[in-house]
């Protein structure tokens, strides 16, 4: 039985809902991650100080501790608070339990980085499956609550996505204690793929609900087969990626296409013209932009064109454009929503996500001009670590103030 909102309204203010911790341990976690990976790039360089070596690949390390480390504490953050509202659970997650996950996956994510600089390799794998598991469990734990919402068609897609990106962790843990590229590179694609999937099925319900409740004109909709369709293409797409030749390459090419052109599709639908209208609504469009962008350039990538770092390209434009801006946006979303606070994020946050969106492109232009330096790293991507950690310092200064004040 759920309990009722004056139980709720008991309890400190950080324990009402979970993202009023998860959020903010995100932004503090993104902080740690990209100061760690600016000092390595400086490093290499020959431009800062000596960092220590680890002993997963430096990017290994890093591109984890993003993926299912960041942008994972932000999911976990939105999904265990708006899901079981949605499925008509609106309190019946204890306090509890939210927080025992936060502290194990904070030890999981503590454990990744003692072994990676302490020289134990099989702890960080250890440690990186251990966070797997917990994101696997919270998708069978929140699994049980879809027959009871009113139309489980969304919330099926959101925790399968999540349940992939979790099996997607395990696998590259793996990968990290065989030392295997290629499995590495399928675990990465998977677990982005997966992240991508669980933010559009969500954007696929609240863009258009965000819109109508601010913008009385508004007239967009939902596609109705638009979930299926993506959840077929990216499951295709992961097969077609595990599969070594040339024709599964050009095929998988084929696939990424054909989901940039239906991503594209579905956000037209969603009347992207009315909905720029509301900033907060709009802004919910970039990283569905990014989406969209990264996709043709994984496609075009597989089709054998390229162009400076264009291997990683596309990992950076779905990773950090897209997974990274709609963190943000959701969460100043949620943050000023349930607080009480009227949603215009003002100009200190709107210059957060265009500081961001600076990053993105920072990382992505880079390796059109500057030659590769030591280790494969480009000389000038570590201002796109600077201008990220702007962005995140904004957001934490700004908007921590707004999770110990009431609904």
């Amino acid at each position: 039985m759920a309990r009722s909102p004056d139980a709720r309204a008991e309890r400190p203010v950080l324990l009402r809902e979970p993202y009023r911790l998860f959020f903010p341990a995100g932004a503090l976690y993104a902080l740690i991650v990209m100061l760690g990976w600016g000092l390595w790039l400086l490093y290499l360089q020959g431009l800062g100080p000596g960092v220590p070596a680890p002993t997963i690949p430096p990017g290994w390390l890093h591109g984890h501790t993003l993926v299912w480390g960041v942008l994972q504490l932000f999911i976990f953050g939105f999904i265990l608070t708006a899901l079981p509202r949605q499925c008509r659970h609106p309190d019946e997650i204890p306090p509890r339990r939210w927080i025992a996950l936060l502290v194990a996956f904070g030890v999981a994510q503590g454990g990744i980085w003692l072994g990676a600089l302490g020289g134990w390799a099989g702890l960080a794998a250890g440690a990186a499956a251990l966070g797997g598991l917990l994101v696997l469990a919270t998708a069978l734990g929140l699994g049980r609550w879809v027959p009871d919402a009113g139309n489980p068609h969304q919330p099926r897609y959101a925790i399968l996505a999540l349940g992939l990106s979790g099996v997607a962790a395990l696998t590259d843990a793996v990968a990290w204690g065989l030392g295997n590229a290629a499995l590495h590179g399928w675990a990465v694609r998977a677990g982005l793929y997966a992240e991508v999937g669980l933010a559009l099925a969500l954007l696929h319900r609240l863009l258009p609900m965000f819109a109508r409740n601010a913008i009385p004109e508004y007239t967009g909709a939902q596609g109705p087969r638009f979930l299926p369709v993506l959840a077929a293409g990216i499951g295709v797409r992961l097969i077609l990626a595990g599969v070594p030749g040339a024709v599964p390459g050009l095929l998988g090419g084929a696939v990424d296409l054909f989901l940039a052109a239906w991503v594209a599709r579905e956000a037209w639908r969603w009347s992207p013209a009315t909905a720029l209208r509301r900033w907060l609504v709009g802004a919910k469009l970039v990283p569905v932009a990014w989406f969209v962008l990264g996709l043709v350039m994984s496609g075009l990538v597989a089709w054998g064109m390229a162009w400076p770092d264009a291997g990683r390209a596309w990992v950076h434009a779905l990773g950090l454009g897209g997974m990274a801006s709609l963190a943000m946006v959701f969460s100043t979303r949620v943050s000023l929503g349930h607080a009480g606070q009227p949603l215009d994020p003002g100009r200190l946050l709107r210059a957060a996500l265009w500081l961001l969106q600076g990053a993105v492109l920072a990382r992505l232009l880079a390796p059109l001009w500057t030659p590769a330096g030591q280790g494969g790293m480009i000389a000038a991507t570590h201002w796109a670590a600077w201008l990220w950690l702007a962005a995140f310092a904004i957001w934490l200064v700004r908007l921590l103030p707004r999770m110990a004040e009431h609904s």
